[in-house]
């Protein structure tokens, strides 16, 4: 019998799992933030600390059995920051246990193709297209912050609605919907005073990002610039999905690549996949939409078992879920 552990480490909190090599959880928890990017190494300490100590009074039993760990975490995309997290691990973890550290897009990855080659793309508050190919090679497109990019991201999503409802407040496009929807939404009486509410927010990004769910009601309404917008950036998606499958899988495009569609945004994938299809099927390629399977931290159990070389059998994501239900 083998047992791994699995950790998704993200901006907000850090989930960790034990789990058999039949996808029985045996243990799980949830604590604070790990994103290197945004915490301070003391605190993710903490964090990680809290984790495996309640991972382990679940799982004492067979604690000294598991062998393998992955930790997906969000922010830690270059090696230096792999590589202390991975010390960071090891020192807290028992001498047994052969630790990974990767980024939390390899765990949404295998969340949705059981450790399969393919593409996942990520939306979220941020986005992100990452994946990986039958050789190992890996390549991304996008995820450099919303400053200077991430299509089809809750923020890039929230920050267009901002911009066309004060594009109609300045009378320069034709009014909205969500100029009323904004206001009501912030409880405010007028636009501009919705200005200091995001710039002096402790998280301006967060508050931007939220606005994302407006333009979606927006289109309910029927209103044909969010409609637009959001048709819009389905297509953006296209293109990064697009990319990166003619870079790491343009020597094998006679079969479909999975596409695995993670994070919040795509809670509505009936307001972007028309227009992600369309794109894709003008380029010529060959694909297949897939719905995560496993949440990200199961995926990260799944990168464990294939640094063990167990292969994941059929009935692992039934056997997962239906696990996770009955917890």
């Amino acid at each position: 019998m083998t047992y791994v552990l699995g950790i998704d480490g993200g901006g907000t909190k850090t989930t960790g799992t034990v789990v058999h090599e039949s996808g029985k959880i045996i243990a799980r928890s949830t604590v604070g933030a790990c994103n290197p990017n945004t915490i301070a190494y003391c605190d993710i300490r903490k964090s990680l600390l809290n984790l495996l100590l309640n991972l382990q009074h679940q799982a004492n039993d067979i604690w000294s059995e598991i062998t393998y760990a992955f930790a997906g975490i969000s922010g830690a995309g270059n090696s230096a920051e792999q590589q202390k997290l991975k010390e960071l691990l090891t020192e807290l973890l028992p001498n047994q246990m052969i630790i990974s550290v990767d980024h939390d897009a390899v765990i949404a990855l295998y969340s949705g193709t059981l450790g399969a080659p393919g593409i996942v793309q990520i939306c979220g508050t941020g986005s992100i297209t990452y994946g990986i190919n039958e050789r190992s090679s890996f390549a991304r497109v996008g995820g450099w912050g919303h400053l200077i990019g991430e299509s089809g991201s809750g923020y890039a999503l929230g920050s267009k609605a901002l911009q066309a409802a004060f594009l109609a407040y300045d009378n320069i496009a034709p009014p909205n919907d969500l100029s009323e929807i904004i206001l009501h939404h912030f409880q405010v009486r007028t636009l501009p005073d919705i200005i200091p509410i995001i710039y002096q927010a402790k998280n301006p990004k967060e508050v931007v990002a939220s606005v994302s769910k407006l333009l979606f009601q927006a289109a309910d309404n029927g209103d044909k610039t969010a409609i637009n917008m959001l048709y819009e950036s389905g297509t953006d998606i296209g293109a990064s999905i697009a990319a990166l499958i003619k870079h790491l899988f343009n020597h094998q495009l006679v079969s479909d690549v999975p596409v695995v569609l993670a994070g919040g945004i795509f809670n509505r994938l009936d307001l972007f996949k028309e227009s992600i299809k369309a794109y894709l099927n003008q380029m010529n390629i060959p694909y297949t939409l897939v719905k995560p399977k496993l949440d990200p931290v199961g995926g990260a159990a799944v990168a464990a078992f294939i640094e063990a070389n167990i292969a994941i059998n059929h009935q692992f994501s039934d056997v997962y879920v239906q696990s996770y239900k009955s917890r």
